[in-house]
């Protein structure tokens, strides 16, 4: 299983946005299984109706869909106590410390990301067991 950040689908998704050719790439290179959480799902219904899209609930679970991943189900209550215990290690901001520990819960082992945070600090999440892929 390989997870998509939120940046990654929508910089797929907008074909204008100055990483949309190294989402594509980055996102045909693999074949594992590409998986998101609700987090995500949330986190893009919030994207795009900040930028005033019509419909931004279908268009976030289309966004998705076109990205070929699928929502994991996971118990949050998990996520939280995994989140809690990696922050003082990863001082990571709080979705991003939560979509790592999304991975951490479910045993997910590569993280694909354009987020500058994340991958400052690709070393010390690969010491939990988690590769950040970026371009």
């Amino acid at each position: 299983m390989i997870y998509l950040d939120t940046n990654v689908i929508i910089a797929f998704i907008d074909e204008l946005d100055p990483r949309h050719s190294d989402a594509n790439e980055l996102l045909s290179s693999y074949s594992d299984d590409k998986i998101v959480s609700r987090l995500t799902l949330i986190e893009l219904a919030s994207v795009y109706s900040r930028a005033g899209l019509p419909d931004s609930l279908s268009l976030a679970l289309y966004s998705i869909r076109r990205v070929k991943a699928r929502v994991m189900e996971v118990n949050f209550d998990d996520v939280f106590i995994h989140a809690f215990k990696l922050a003082p290690l990863l001082k990571l901001r709080t979705l991003n410390l939560l979509h790592i520990a999304f991975c951490k819960t479910i045993g997910v082992k590569r993280f694909i990301t354009f987020d500058r945070d994340i991958i400052s600090k690709s070393d010390v999440i690969r010491d939990i067991g988690i590769e950040v892929i970026t371009k």
